[in-house]
């Protein structure tokens, strides 16, 4: 488990569109007991990846796509104990599943509602600390 001074989780939500992002921090911050950072950019992900241990990786699927799931896998690789999580339209199912078998924990089908949205995110977060499976 990733222990923070305050104990609260460190989550990191990726995606390109900044609203999405602000809406899902919002969502979460409101009612769980977590900290978001927000970023816009594959190198920006990475970038607080070095500094900040993340409990729980939202991201985007279409930006986990690009180049052959190439950041999905470089997270695996710098931050294997960080649960990731990303975001797609079901017609996307395919995709999710690919992501799945290269180490993301699962996976959230758009459009989202915030209460459900919030129930998924805390069933991923429940097990923080257990063995990824």
């Amino acid at each position: 488990m990733v222990s923070t001074a305050d104990s609260r989780k460190n989550i990191l939500i990726f995606d390109p569109e900044r609203d999405t992002s602000e809406l899902f921090a919002r969502a979460l911050e409101s009612r769980r007991n977590c900290r978001c950072y927000l970023a816009g950019s594959a190198a920006e992900a990475l970038d607080l990846l070095e500094g900040i241990p993340f409990d729980l990786m939202i991201l985007d699927l279409r930006s986990a796509m690009a180049d052959d799931y190439l950041l999905v896998r470089k997270i695996r690789r710098f931050s294997p104990q960080t649960i990731l999580i990303v975001v797609g339209y079901l017609h996307q199912k395919e995709q999710m599943l690919k992501a799945v078998s290269l180490g993301v924990r699962g996976h959230i089908i758009k459009p989202i509602q915030l209460d459900a949205f919030r129930k998924k995110i805390e069933e991923f977060t429940h097990d923080v600390g257990s063995p990824a499976g």
